[in-house]
């Protein structure tokens, strides 16, 4: 028998071993609840009219689940929920994640035989950073840019675009910058024309295409779309006033991607549909998360599913040749195709004794390239070093 003192000593020590229980146990909801809502809120953040669940996966995928909304055109809800959410994704990407869709279906009702189905894909997790970092490079003797994401410190190619570029009297300028100014339907007037000329008005007969992004603030020089899309298809296309043309149908790709992802101050994404001439000026944040880079390099080392290769481009400007270079243009982004450059990036790249040739055959491959090749052509090394 427990005496007076005892049995108070006793409801005591339970009463403390019950309170601490409920405090676990309300931390413990707390914690889920914190957690539902982080998920709901970056829901929100990615995707417009759906409900999704997310789980995070080792690499570097997430799992979202999609209504399954039309069992005819999968892929084409797939493709929707992807460009609304990343409209400049590339159409291999866009194949490749549906690629892993998994249909499942759940029954509900036994008695009924009510039946659920859902749908889940595997989304890059990179995809659905809330506020993306991106930058876009341009090779100008290669007429190419290539749009990247800056994402946990590394940079995750998204898409490559043809562009036109400024012909030798009107160069476009190598450089860092940043995207600073967006228009909308914008006019075009020729900086050669009569000031009191009238300026040729928005539409798709504008020279400047449906939307312009503004990076050059020394000069007017920016992205923007065009009125001569079959330009884009030539080989030689420095053929602008200083200005990088783009596909009319990437160049309102990156309208809606900067309007709904980019712009993040103001909610300005009813710019994706609209047909009325506007600006807007980035915030210094918002320059911040789209920087340009504008290089000269007269030569890439890459792979493909054929193999190694190095392809040549045209010393379009002829710096390489000597022709001097303006004082907005930045000597550290010319690189020139000589023996020591393209020697010192194929060894960076190969790991030696394994895939890297020795000086011996690379050096002689090289020299025979730099004196005799067919620009915008690829030379595969496998191929180079059984010709000799």
């Amino acid at each position: 028998m427990l005496n007076k003192a005892s049995k108070y000593r006793f409801f005591g020590i339970f009463a403390v071993v019950i309170l601490c229980i409920a405090l676990y146990t309300q931390i413990d909801y707390s914690q889920e609840a914190m957690k539902s809502t982080k998920v709901t809120e970056e829901t929100q953040q990615t995707v417009t009219n759906n409900t999704i669940n997310k789980t995070s996966d080792n690499i570097g995928y997430v799992k979202v689940t999609l209504p399954f909304e039309d069992a005819e055109n999968i892929d084409g809800q797939i493709e929707d929920y992807l460009l609304d959410m990343w409209p400049i994704m590339s159409d291999d990407e866009i194949s490749a994640i549906q690629g892993t869709k998994d249909i499942s279906k759940k029954l509900v009702n036994d008695t009924l035989g009510h039946v659920e189905f859902s749908l889940t894909i595997n989304v890059p997790a990179h995809y659905l950073d809330p506020e993306p970092k991106m930058l876009w490079e341009l090779n100008i003797p290669e007429f190419t840019s290539r749009i990247y994401q800056i994402y946990n410190n590394d940079t995750i190619l998204i898409t490559v675009w043809p562009n036109v570029v400024g012909a030798p009297g009107t160069k476009t300028y190598t450089g860092f910058y940043n995207i600073f100014k967006l228009r909308n339907w914008p006019t075009w007037k020729d900086p050669d024309s009569d000031p009191l000329e009238p300026g040729t008005p928005p539409g798709p007969g504008n020279p400047l295409g449906l939307f312009a992004a503004h990076y050059d603030e020394n000069s007017l020089r920016y992205f923007h779309g065009t009125n001569k899309n079959g330009l884009l298809k030539n080989e030689y296309r420095a053929l602008s006033h200083g200005c990088v043309r783009n596909d009319n149908g990437n160049i309102d790709k990156m309208k809606k991607f900067i309007v709904k992802r980019m712009v993040t101050s103001q909610d300005i994404s009813w710019w994706a549909t609209s047909k009325k001439s506007m600006v807007y000026s980035f915030t210094e944040e918002e320059k911040e998360k789209f920087p340009v880079r504008i290089k000269y390099k007269t030569y890439d080392i890459g792979s493909d599913a054929n193999g190694d290769y190095i392809i040549f481009f045209k010393d379009v400007y002829g710096y390489a040749r000597g022709n001097r270079w303006s004082k907005f243009d930045r000597e550290e982004l010319m690189t020139f195709s000589t023996v020591e450059n393209i020697t010192a990036e194929y060894k960076a790249e190969h790991k030696p004794n394994q895939f890297q040739l020795s000086d011996d055959k690379l050096i002689p491959i090289i020299e025979g390239l730099i004196s005799d090749h067919k620009d915008y052509e690829k030379y595969y090394f496998t191929d180079l070093v059984g010709s000799k």
